[in-house]
């Protein structure tokens, strides 16, 4: 069987994106058509794929930003954007896509997959095949200890430390050079022996890196205790339930189903996913997957390497909104293909894209954070932006580091005014008191940027908001 080589990464990676940053300014993708004042938005239609539609004007939100983000895009200032849908209440209110893709045809979901294979593996427990997260592999696997005595480690690896991409392999797909455990995955006729025979380089549990070849692993299990291949049991206990007819899976060479990445489904049909997720596993009145799996595998267990939480291959994330956080959880695929749910505000919004490697996958996180999440919050008041000494602007300016990462950002003062730079970004900071500023950003979404001050008033840390992340910096200099 063909093998696909796609190449899957759903974060920010901090030294991959300092290569490609520079290309961000001269991407320039064929636009969708028609110029942003063209847009009149319809009400999704009703088909025979089981989706109650509504009118956005309908319902209790700002309608209007929903068409201000959909003629940004259109416009190319939200770049490669290839589809949008939003389902509010248990409704599709909102569904377009652009650049020549449709509800009909299936797009790449990339790791998104992983989120599903969370999915199928509680299914697997509610079922009996599995007993808990706290199994150990090994004794499933003793035919693929090749040749060599396994590390002792390996024996402690458990369903949930590969679940958490905590399984301590020495395996690392953030790490500089980027996927080079996956793309010697791929030069292999058997991915699960490759897998299973990794050196082990961290007690399991203890260390967070991120390990795509694992979820080869979650695969076989599922279908060693099962009895079924993973697309047959995918059909019989989730597909076919969600009326899911369509699903595209990535295979090993040796026909095996990967968890972890290459498949492609239609965005429609993510939906359906998101809204399973966020009615704790139900279906049209159906008990598909258990609510304790739900709550389980998408709360906060791990905190990973790009300053997210991580569940079961679920992203976790909160974000500040005026005085109060709304948190949220989301699949993420490579090029910005996400479903993400906030249940609470009853919300599951789907994005796909073609930005691969780049930054501007993260234009999904901007969206929600700047039109989508606000258009149902009720109105905050306006920002207040105020004038400040010039000795508290010059407090601020310096280096500030990441406490937990590797990440910097800078404070420069030009033309009496502060701005922050971020991964050769510069962007302006509006003070809305002595210790609180507005950084206006689309890619990531408006940052809230509030320093802390020693007794003395020197400004010795600072705490950024954005991106679903919560963000406490110490500064250097």
């Amino acid at each position: 069987m063909r093998r696909q080589r796609y190449r899957q990464q759903p974060s920010v990676l901090i030294g991959f994106l300092l290569i490609l940053f520079f290309t961000i300014a001269s991407v320039v993708f064929p636009c969708c058509g028609g110029s942003n004042a063209d847009y009149s938005y319809q009400t999704p239609p009703e088909t025979d794929d089981g989706w109650e539609t509504e009118s956005l004007y309908k319902m209790n939100m700002d309608a209007e930003k929903f068409v201000a983000l959909v003629r940004h895009i259109q416009s190319e200032r939200y770049k490669n954007i290839h589809g949008i849908l939003i389902v509010k209440d248990g409704k599709l209110i909102l569904e377009e896509y652009f650049h020549g893709f449709d509800r009909d045809k299936a797009h790449q979901i990339r790791s998104a997959t992983k989120s599903i294979g969370s999915m199928l593996t509680g299914i697997a427990i509610d079922h009996g095949f599995l007993k808990d997260v706290e199994e150990k592999i090994y004794p499933y696997f003793k035919g693929y200890e090749i040749g060599q005595k396994w590390d002792a480690r390996v024996r402690d690896v458990t369903l949930k430390s590969l679940l958490t991409m905590t399984s301590g392999y020495d395996c690392d797909d953030h790490a500089i050079p980027i996927f080079e455990c996956e793309k010697a995955m791929y030069e292999t006729d058997d991915w699960v022996e490759y897998a299973l025979n990794l050196p082990m380089a961290h007690k399991p549990g203890e260390h967070w890196a991120y390990n795509s070849s694992s979820l080869m692993v979650v695969s076989e299990i599922i279908s060693k205790t099962s009895g079924m291949t993973m697309p047959d049991f995918a059909d019989k206990y989730l597909f076919g339930p969600l009326g899911i007819k369509e699903f595209h899976w990535g295979f090993s060479p040796k026909g095996r189903a990967w968890l972890a990445g290459n498949a492609k489904m239609k965005p429609r049909e993510m939906a359906k996913i998101g809204l399973l997720m966020l009615e704790g596993g139900r279906w049209k009145r159906r008990q598909i997957i258990s609510e304790k799996w739900i709550r389980e595998s998408t709360r906060e267990h791990e905190i990973s390497d790009n300053n997210w939480g991580y569940g079961y291959l679920w992203w976790t994330g909160k974000q500040l909104f005026g005085e109060q956080f709304i948190p949220g959880y989301w699949a993420a695929g490579n090029g910005g293909n996400y479903i993400f749910i906030c249940p609470e505000l009853d919300l599951v919004a789907v994005f796909t894209g073609g930005n691969y490697n780049s930054i501007l996958e993260l234009q999904t996180l901007g969206m929600l954070v700047n039109y989508i999440i606000p258009a149902i919050l009720p109105p905050m008041p306006p920002r207040q932006i105020t004038e400040l000494d010039p000795a508290i602007l010059d407090s601020c300016v310096g280096e500030y580091k990441l406490q937990q990462g590797d990440l910097r950002v800078s404070v420069l003062k030009k033309n009496d005014a502060l701005h922050l730079t971020l991964l050769e970004r510069t962007m302006p900071m509006y003070p809305e008191s002595e210790s609180r500023f507005f950084i206006p950003d689309d890619i990531l979404g408006n940052w809230t940027f509030a320093t802390e001050r020693d007794e003395k008033g020197n400004v010795i840390s600072a705490t950024g908001y954005t991106a679903f992340q919560v963000m406490h910096f110490t500064k250097m200099k």
